[in-house]
């Protein structure tokens, strides 16, 4: 290097302002110690709430399962071997047992807002209608328990594709997928979303991108 070009070179160094850190802002610190135990609790409900999520439903079928060979009987909602089922009778009497209440017959069940559609592949313990008379619990595939009519006992009955005998709806019960977690689950969201307005509305973007 040319010694006369060493004096601009020098000069050029002290002349270039150095980058100082900074550290970052309390409320941004704030932030990132409430994040942490937040994403922790979320990742436990997480855990414990997916398996979970299903219990009511396939509790509901499970119960349904166990009184396969108890008599049709018009009117009738359990128990087995003294009352019988008829068919709203024993999806009503299913989900009694798991703590939900469902409108008694099949005409009070389509028009009630206690049932919704569903839109995707049915699951155990969803309800299959056929017609406006006669109700059912999906089991699997083209396969449903029901309580068919007087004289024959709870089973399962598999329809066939183009019979005269076809599903015209399946339904799922609202929240019969909510889990004894589902009411933790909306109280850590609402917590989140809380801390998360309180700690907005004292933010602004230097606070985000500080100035250097």
């Amino acid at each position: 290097m040319r010694p006369h070009l060493t004096g601009r070179f020098t000069l050029l160094t002290h002349w270039i302002p150095r980058k100082t850190p900074t550290s970052a802002s309390p409320k941004l610190k704030l932030l990132a110690r409430l994040a942490l135990p937040l994403v922790a609790i979320f990742i436990v409900i997480g855990l414990i709430a997916a398996p979970a999520s299903a219990n009511r439903r396939q509790d509901a079928m499970s119960w349904a399962l166990r009184r396969i060979g108890c008599p049709y009987v018009w009117g009738g909602s359990g128990p087995c071997h003294s009352r019988g089922f008829d068919c709203s009778g024993l999806v009503v009497a299913a989900y009694a047992k798991v703590g939900m209440r469902l409108p008694r017959t099949t005409e009070e069940m389509l028009s009630s807002s206690q049932i919704v559609p569903q839109r995707h592949h049915p699951h155990p313990g969803n309800l299959v209608f056929f017609g406006s008379g006669h109700v059912t619990l999906y089991y699997w595939r083209h396969v449903v328990l029901h309580a068919p009519q007087p004289g024959e006992n709870v089973q399962l009955t598999r329809w066939y594709p183009g019979s005269s005998w076809v599903p015209t709806g399946y339904y799922r019960v609202r929240d019969a997928g909510a889990g004894p977690m589902a009411g933790l689950a909306r109280w850590a969201h609402r917590m989140i979303a809380r801390y998360h307005l309180r700690i907005h509305q004292h933010t602004n973007l230097r606070d985000v991108f500080p100035h250097r």
